[in-house]
């Protein structure tokens, strides 16, 4: 039974598609076929998991789970991204009892722009209509899922220090290569290898919003998750440019909402520095 020896664990809106797509160029890096497989954090007693209302988790036991890696050969890391991790109650114990030895790799994003472009994503989908005024409280799971500090205790308790890995969205914006380096390094695989930078998850602000709902309803249709796996490479990244080049960026957040919710995430912030010994000093405003 092959069972990966890494996993892109979060954060949602944190860089996670890039780096997936990243890894899959390179010789020495076997990713699972399907992206966010979501194994580790479905919950077969939550009712709302069981009838599939709201997340989607296509992959509910360990058998099909080991199915996506049974194309492994020689490749030396062998991986899957799953960003709902980083919030599951239960993926770190999981993951500590079927994988002990994995390696973990956190993308995190400054949680005040995270959450932003969340909303942005949400009013892309049409699950948002309130102004971002009206929508974000400290209450809103896309405000909560940035307190990364919190969220990432648990892995650290369960988890060695050395393995895990922290990528910090804004390092991988602006020197990808430099952050794909250190990751094959962390994965002990070739760091010489260059792989295609050019494609991104871009977020945003659709130009046409009829064009923009009908990728994301084809995205999350049951036949496209099936039929991605063996969707030809040259194919996806016509789709994703077709997808990125249908968005322009958002209206700056307001400016009074970037003092509040910088003062939201301040203790934090402090608790992951102290955790992943990280400065984010320019996270907190």
């Amino acid at each position: 039974m092959h069972l990966p020896n890494f996993i892109i664990g979060g954060a949602i809106k944190g860089g996670t598609t890039s780096l997936n797509y990243y890894l899959k160029q390179h010789p020495d890096v076997f990713m699972s076929p399907f992206k966010e497989p979501r194994y580790f954090a479905y919950e077969p007693d939550n009712p709302d998991h069981l009838a599939g209302r709201g997340l989607h988790f296509p992959i509910r036991t360990l058998e099909e789970y080991a199915a996506l890696f049974e194309g492994v050969t020689t490749e030396k890391a062998v991986g899957e991204a799953s960003p709902h991790y980083l919030r599951s109650p239960q993926a770190p114990r999981l993951i500590q009892e079927t994988i002990p030895d994995v390696r973990l790799i956190f993308s995190l994003r400054d949680p005040v722009k995270r959450a932003y472009s969340s909303y942005w994503h949400k009013v892309r989908i049409g699950i948002e209509e309130r102004p971002v005024e009206d929508a974000f409280s400290e209450n809103d799971q896309a405000v909560l899922h940035g307190l990364y500090g919190q969220l990432m205790a648990e892995w650290y308790a369960r988890f060695d220090h050395s393995q895990i890995k922290i990528i910090l969205f804004e390092n991988l914006v602006r020197d990808g290569l430099g952050v794909f380096a250190d990751l094959c390094r962390f994965l002990g695989v070739d760091d010489s290898f260059v792989p295609d930078l050019t494609v991104r998850n871009k977020g945003g602000v659709m130009k046409n919003q009829r064009l923009g709902r009908l990728y994301e309803r084809l995205k999350k249709h049951p036949i496209r998750q099936a039929i991605d796996p063996l969707m030809p490479e040259g194919l996806r990244r016509k789709l994703m440019d077709t997808r990125n080049s249908n968005f322009e960026e958002p209206p700056p957040m307001p400016a009074d909402m970037v003092s509040r919710l910088r003062a939201f995430y301040r203790d934090d912030i402090e608790r992951l520095e102290s955790l992943a010994q990280l400065d984010l000093s320019a996270w907190k405003g």
